[in-house]
């Protein structure tokens, strides 16, 4: 059996607000919005979300804090929550931590990050890490 459960990491979550053409935004758009897959949160990985696209830089995008606003209220509304409980700290920036342990918590299949110098290995257990196209990329042929 396919495990269709995911943890999208807070840069994937950034990517496809910007990126209305990119992977990410396909796998929110296409797959997560849908029903395709399920995403799993924990209030950590919310609040890193919040916090994240609250920054400076990202108001000076057209639309992009009502964009955020909105998506943060969708996906609170479909995800499954999750409250990890096992400590992870094997990556140096600590929200990444907070992801790991989000994804051991919900036994997702695979973990979603742009992020390749800190996720760089390609499993951590028997979670999948995969990058938004490899992740997309695979779906689409799994899934014709």
């Amino acid at each position: 059996m396919v495990n269709n459960s995911i943890v999208i990491d807070t840069n994937v979550f950034i990517s496809s607000i910007i990126g209305q053409y990119g992977y990410a935004h396909k796998i929110i758009e296409e797959l997560v919005l849908t029903g395709e897959v399920k995403l799993c949160l924990s209030e950590a990985v919310l609040q890193e979300y919040k916090s994240v696209s609250g920054r400076e830089r990202f108001k000076k995008i057209p639309k992009f804090v009502e964009k955020s606003i909105r998506l943060i209220d969708a996906l609170s509304n479909i995800s499954k929550f999750y409250f990890p409980q096992e400590k992870i700290t094997i990556i140096s920036d600590d929200p990444d931590n907070r992801i790991l342990e989000l994804a051991v918590e919900a036994e997702a299949g695979t973990i979603i990050t742009g992020n390749t110098n800190d996720f760089n290995f390609k499993h951590f257990r028997q979670i999948e890490i995969k990058t938004p196209r490899e992740y997309y990329e695979e779906y689409q042929l799994k899934n014709r």
